[in-house]
């Protein structure tokens, strides 16, 4: 084992560390944490450019060498992951002020556990991370503050979808070890049934854990993100939905070459996640419940970039491939960045408001830094794919992927990448309404009687930095793709080029290529242009005529408000998208009495409060299937299992039986 095996190994060994020491004091805690993610992501830096680390390896449970490692493909992810921990990590001195120390030693154990599964040479490891990071996650869960019951019941449904997760990939990785006679992660498969089989589980059970189609409205994904503490909301959803992400691309990498199908089911799950997560971000109210949503929209992204690639590949168009995968890496990257400090400022807004609803926040979070309004300002400008921010780049590349669909050989094909298309741009749209209303409602919003902030600290320094690696990843965005060429080969199973070149006189590596080409952007040449831009504006200022500039009261039908709570609210703001989707959302206005007759002018008014119902058809999904499952385990409660020790003595005989035959069959 090299020194790169050792730091490895002491990084893993050091985010499990985090944890006992948490217990003498949450500082020492995070601290230790913060120095385990930084080791981390050197060592990924390390496996990308000079090749594979290995560090501690021992003899399995089954035969199996055991190894902790990072391959090209790991350490893309292993790098993502590390810089969003030292953040939170950072973040989590400031934030953590709980008198107990659980929420300090189960962020430790999510953040070893992922990094565990990460460098998993095996299945079996793999699971044993992946288990543990939803163990450990739901913990961080119930730490949150607020209703008890809500808590526990948002930890509870997290835990369920978890453990479903983990039963399809179990059920996966089964079909691997079928196909390949090994537990460790290698030789591809061959067939094709089992291939199929194994893809379909792991794309639901990998994708449940990302929060996509169908198991994403009004369950898991936006209950548990907005109901855990920041730090842990965080993690949730910008590395813990990246393990799923993970665990999708180390199946593909281990699979022949895919049918048509496979594209077009990725790519259907895709656009459903993107217009939906996208739409109920538009319509949120919750100040962490609204970037939950935009997780789901931003993941359907990844798979619809996917999605891309495997149908390029089934078609032999090996330039779309190759370039579709480099779009779903370089998003989850950007992603994970800007996700990060949305989540860390939704959890920064909460200490300074005590509230969670924007209509109530009112901006007044702006007054104690404003490097915190900056920082969220770039990362939610980057979901919202504001150049020359990474969520810029990576949607451009996604959409110019799509364009390429009417390539594919198959007319429903084509129909399929025209409908994902349109999905993709109206969830651009919609997603662009939910970060305006983030930053605005939170940050911006100035009503003339709200209330003065309440002062706690400075996160100004936290934000600022991620903020400021978002905008350097989309500015630098063909050399992040050089970088990231390494993971793209072992997806694709041959070595290939980052899709980069030149544009005019500008040298090889300013632009980004997509297809042969199909078209061309040079994500350095955006901050160049927008700044000449500014700087004829200002020249024309600095040249013209000194103009007064008028202010005028907030508009209220033409005057200012007279009390608080009179003023625009976030929930006014997409009301106008509510009822435009309504057919989608299926709302309806309720008028309820809201105390006591008042009047105005010379007429008596019964005042009454104004709520949206809405008629939720995947909460009705999910209760046909709680019926259906109540009327399955009432069935074998009273045929199979009854009680009776007898009947439970005939099972263990039986079951002994089978695995006596089946290891005579195999021995021989």
């Amino acid at each position: 084992m090299d020194l790169a095996g050792v730091l490895l190994t002491v990084a893993i060994a050091s985010f499990f560390a985090g944890a006992p020491l948490s217990l003498i004091r949450r500082d020492l805690g995070y601290l230790t944490t913060f120095g385990a993610a930084l080791l981390f992501g050197a060592v990924a830096v390390d496996a990308l450019l000079f090749g594979p680390v290995r560090g501690a390896a021992w003899g399995g449970p089954l035969g199996d060498v055991e190894t902790l490692s990072l391959d090209a493909l790991s350490a893309f992810f292993a790098l993502a992951t590390s810089v969003v921990w030292a953040a939170t990590s950072v973040y989590s001195v400031w934030y953590d002020d709980r008198p107990s120390p659980v929420l300090a030693v189960t962020y430790a154990l999510t953040l070893g556990a992922i990094a565990l599964l990460v460098t998993a040479s095996s299945e079996v490891l793999f699971l044993i991370g992946w288990e543990t990071m939803t163990l450990a996650s739901y913990g961080m869960i119930l730490e949150a503050r607020g209703r008890t019951d809500r808590v526990y019941s948002a930890a509870f449904v997290f835990l369920a979808f978890g453990e479903a997760s983990t039963l399809l990939v179990l059920l996966a990785f089964a079909g691997l070890f079928v196909g390949t006679g090994s537990l460790a992660f290698g030789p591809t498969l061959s067939g094709t049934v089992l291939p199929s089989l194994v893809f379909v589980a792991g794309l639901l059970g990998f994708g449940l854990k990302m929060g996509t189609a169908p198991f994403h409205m009004s369950e898991w994904l936006p209950i548990a993100h907005s109901s855990a503490p920041s730090n842990a909301s965080a993690v949730l959803s910008s590395t813990l939905t990246l393990a799923g992400a993970y665990g999708l691309f180390r199946l593909v990498s281990l699979l022949p070459g895919p049918p048509d199908w496979w594209g077009a089911l990725t790519l259907a799950i895709g656009a459903i996640s993107v217009l939906l997560g996208a739409l109920f971000a538009a319509v949120s109210e919750h100040s962490k419940g609204l970037p939950a949503y935009s997780t789901i929209e931003n993941n359907g992204l990844i798979l619809v970039a996917l999605g891309v690639s495997l149908l390029a590949g089934a078609n032999h168009l090996t330039l779309l491939a190759v370039f579709a995968l480099f779009a779903a890496f370089y998003q989850a990257l950007a992603h994970a960045l800007a996700k990060t400090v949305l989540f860390l400022s939704a959890g920064y807004v909460e200490h300074l408001t005590r509230t969670f609803d924007l209509s109530s926040v009112e901006g007044r979070a702006t007054g104690p830094d404003r490097a915190a309004l900056v920082g969220t300002l770039a990362a939610s400008l980057s979901l919202a794919a504001g150049p020359p921010l990474a969520g810029f780049v990576s949607e451009w590349m996604v959409l110019e992927a799509l364009f390429q669909s009417y390539r594919f050989g198959e007319t429903w094909a084509q129909f399929v990448g025209l409908l994902t298309g349109a999905a993709v741009a109206l969830g651009a749209g919609l997603i662009t309404v939910a970060m305006v209303k983030f930053v605005g409602f939170a940050y911006l919003w100035k009503p003339r009687c709200a209330r003065a902030p309440s002062e706690r600290g400075s996160l100004g320094p936290v934000v600022g930095a991620v903020a400021f690696a978002v905008l350097t990843v989309g500015i630098t965005a063909p050399w992040i793709l050089v970088l990231l060429a390494p993971s793209v080969s072992v997806v694709m199973g041959s070595s290939v080029a980052a899709p980069i070149g030149g544009l005019l006189s500008v040298p090889n590596g300013w632009s980004i290529l997509s297809g042969a080409p199909f078209g061309i952007l040079s994500p350095p040449m955006v901050p160049i242009a927008i700044a000449a831009g500014v700087l004829v504006a200002v020249g024309y200022d600095r040249l013209g005529r000194h103009r007064a500039v008028r202010r005028v009261p907030v508009w209220m039908a033409g005057s200012a408000p007279a009390r608080e709570g009179e003023t625009y609210t976030s929930f006014g703001y997409s009301t106008g998208i509510r009822l435009m989707m309504s057919s989608a959302l299926r709302t309806r206005e309720v008028r309820a009495n809201a105390g006591a007759i008042t009047t105005v002018g010379f007429e008596a008014v019964e005042p009454y409060s104004v709520e949206l119902e809405v008629f939720d058809v995947f909460k009705l999904f999910y209760d046909g299937l709680l019926v259906v499952g109540e009327g399955v385990s009432r069935v074998l409660k009273e045929r199979v299992m009854p009680g009776q020790l007898g009947r439970y003595l005939a099972y263990v005989l039986v079951a002994v039986l089978v695995v006596v035959v089946y290891i005579a069959s195999v021995s021989t």
